[in-house]
């Protein structure tokens, strides 16, 4: 009787040694399998290219801006400086899918935000800053999409000079 009750002990051993070993041999197949899977995908949205559009002369002074590619693409900074009624600045801002995963701009995320926030824009008057939508627009890999900002003095405004700084950065997440 007690050989039999050690023979079923073994046996009972036996198969939960087994069944953890399953356990633990699945469990890193499947860690390999999501390693492997995941390998070669790549999600990389920025900046590529700053282009300086047309430059509009209001007065004697034709108007100017810096700009520099910060953050490893991701954000845009600048410096305008406006002096007359009619001065306007164009910039063509150039955003590539660098990955080989679908991308979705998402925002944009402005430094003053001076579209949305009334006290920002008013601390620039007479000078207006606007550009185009392009939120929700998806990029393929290695697609781009352009971001037209435009920078303009007002016609009402007195002729005086005006710094400006702004900072655009790219909101993006990728799309399965």
């Amino acid at each position: 009787m007690k050989k039999i009750i050690r023979n079923r002990n073994i046996i009972i051993i036996m198969l939960c040694t087994t069944i953890i070993t399953l356990c633990v041999g699945f469990t890193l197949t499947s860690l390999k399998l999501k390693e492997i899977t995941a390998e070669g995908k790549i999600y990389d949205v920025e900046i590529v290219n700053i282009q300086e559009g047309t430059a509009i002369k209001g007065g004697e002074v034709l108007p100017t801006g810096i700009y520099e590619i910060k953050d490893n693409g991701k954000t845009a900074n600048f410096t305008f400086n406006l002096s007359a009624p009619k001065d306007t600045l164009t910039y063509i801002i150039t955003i590539k899918n660098n990955g080989n995963l679908k991308a979705k701009i998402d925002g944009l995320a402005e430094s003053p935000d001076y579209l949305n926030d009334n006290n920002q824009a008013n601390s620039i008057l007479p000078v207006l800053i606007t550009h185009n939508d392009i939120t929700n627009q998806e990029l393929n890999p290695k697609e781009e999409i352009k971001l037209i900002l435009t920078v303009e003095f007002s016609n009402s405004g007195q002729a005086m000079n005006k710094t400006v700084p702004y900072a655009v950065s790219i909101l993006s997440s990728y799309v399965e």
